[in-house]
């Protein structure tokens, strides 16, 4: 009798334990088919990505004026727009610009080079200024109104500014890490163009040889060298 208890005991802890100690499921038909397709798919990009670089190689040794054109207009591509200006440096240099107009007088000043600078300032502190990487250049332009601004004007769509009219609301161009049309209208901004209005034409531009000191220090001293009468008979 106790044998027979013992046994049963014996069987009923050993089906517990069966029990408890499930074998992993195995993966469905629909887990197994996204597991290969992702497998020939990856085979098959690769390959073609094989493929694509011989035929690049294959080219470049049949014409190697070409790939190197290529090569070049690439390298350059990647220069310039590793050096496209942000907007952060437009307002930075817009600053120094401005700082640079403060150090001098009014009477000093370029008319031009301030009249840019003050109207840039001024659409900067209204907000409407815009910034628009392309990848090669930046663009900065005139908005008609403040992004924060909820006015039905800046709402509705048939009251927006015009492709066509783009072109006129560019205000500068940054290329390889220059803003031209400011650097072009800080030129000479410490010259008043207004003090030499009424002087002739002539007068009015200096050129290089006119501030060249050796230049003038020998006009200057050929005044008091003798003059040579020439023995030519009359």
């Amino acid at each position: 009798m106790a044998g027979r208890c013992i046994g049963v005991l014996l069987r009923r802890s050993c089906s517990g334990t069966a029990a408890s100690v499930t074998p992993p499921a195995k993966p469905g038909f629909w887990e197994r088919m996204k597991e290969k397709k992702m497998v020939v798919w990856t085979k098959s990009l690769l390959r073609d990505y094989k493929e694509a670089c011989k035929d690049i190689v294959v080219g470049a040794k049949d014409r190697p004026g070409k790939a190197a054109l290529y090569l070049s207009l690439l390298a350059g591509v990647g220069v310039c727009s590793s050096r496209a200006p942000s907007e952060d440096s437009f307002h930075c240099s817009l600053l120094e610009a401005s700082a640079s107009l403060l150090l001098l007088s009014p009477w000093t000043r370029s008319g031009t080079s301030d009249g840019h600078v003050q109207r840039l300032m001024e659409l900067s502190n209204e907000g409407r200024l815009r910034h628009l990487d392309l990848l090669v250049v930046s663009l900065v332009y005139e908005a008609p109104y403040d992004p924060e601004c909820d006015l039905y004007n800046t709402q509705c769509p048939h009251l927006q500014p015009r492709m066509v009219d783009f072109p006129r609301r560019v205000l500068d161009i940054g290329f390889l890490g220059q803003w031209w049309l400011l650097r072009n209208k800080m030129k000479d901004f410490d010259i008043n163009e207004e003090e030499f209005r009424h002087l002739p034409p002539g007068m009015r531009s200096i050129t290089h040889n006119d501030l060249h000191s050796q230049e003038n220090e020998r006009l200057y001293e050929s005044k008091y060298k003798p003059i040579l009468m020439s023995e030519d008979p009359l």
